[in-house]
């Protein structure tokens, strides 16, 4: 695959490489970009195209203790993510197809006692990262030949340490010996209302191609253009003109 491609294009790639591809939604507390799941219904309608039956995700809560799935039926909506309209529809579009679906969130209790400025440690984020990986591990050891989706929020799935933090995606790797396809959504994302001056200037570089493509286009790291090419945390990028949290 060559240049920039269709989100569909990318993801059968990427389960042409690795038997584990995790892609992101951006979100910050409940705002989100509704185009990253709207984009994930894509991914799962294209990935089923290749084999692909199991998605786990991140925001699922478990159906028992010590058992992540199968879930094969529309979770409660809550208050969370999960009562999201955009976010029930990329569920409803894996359980439509039959696939089932898995948690693999770290789990831990609160308590009366519990001090909530616990979970804002790096010592806390950094044991919830190696939970959820170890997790996905052992979903993918107990069905090596099933090819699996990962569905996380934001940075989760990087293969690259930031400073002190080491993300779910860097420590699957270290801890399987499975080199995911990683694909990052949330490049492009305006996380404080006004996209980044960098990001502005790719948008207009390749606004052509995206027009051509929707509006929203994906394209491998190694064929990306310089300000995506640096970024090794990821091996493809999906880029867009619709990038605001709502």
């Amino acid at each position: 695959m060559e240049g920039w491609c269709s989100v569909e294009e990318l993801v059968q790639y990427g389960f042409g490489r690795a038997r584990v591809v995790m892609a992101n939604e951006a979100h910050n507390g409940l705002a989100r970009s509704i185009r990253t799941r709207d984009v994930g219904v894509r991914m799962i309608r294209a990935a089923h195209e290749t084999g692909v039956r199991r998605l786990a995700m991140e925001a699922l809560s478990w159906p028992d203790r010590d058992i992540p799935g199968p879930i094969r039926d529309m979770p409660p909506a809550g208050g969370g993510y999960l009562g999201q309209p955009d976010m029930r529809r990329l569920i409803a579009a894996a359980l439509e197809l039959g696939w089932s679906l898995w948690a693999y969130e770290a789990v831990f209790e609160m308590t009366p006692a519990t001090d909530p400025a616990e979970f804002r440690t790096m010592e806390f984020t950094n044991w919830r990262e190696r939970e959820q990986a170890a997790n996905l591990c052992q979903l993918t050891a107990a069905a090596p030949a099933e090819p699996l989706l990962v569905w996380c929020g934001n940075g989760h799935a990087s293969k690259k340490e930031t400073r002190n933090w080491i993300p779910m995606g860097w420590h699957f790797r270290a801890i399987s010996g499975t080199d995911p396809f990683v694909i990052d959504q949330t490049v492009t994302v305006a996380w404080h209302d006004q996209p980044k001056p960098w990001v502005q200037t790719l948008l207009a570089e390749v606004g052509e191609t995206l027009a051509a493509h929707g509006g929203t286009a994906g394209i491998l790291r190694d064929q990306a253009p310089e300000s995506l090419a640096g970024r090794d945390y990821a091996d493809a990028f999906v880029v867009s003109t619709e990038n605001t949290l709502s």
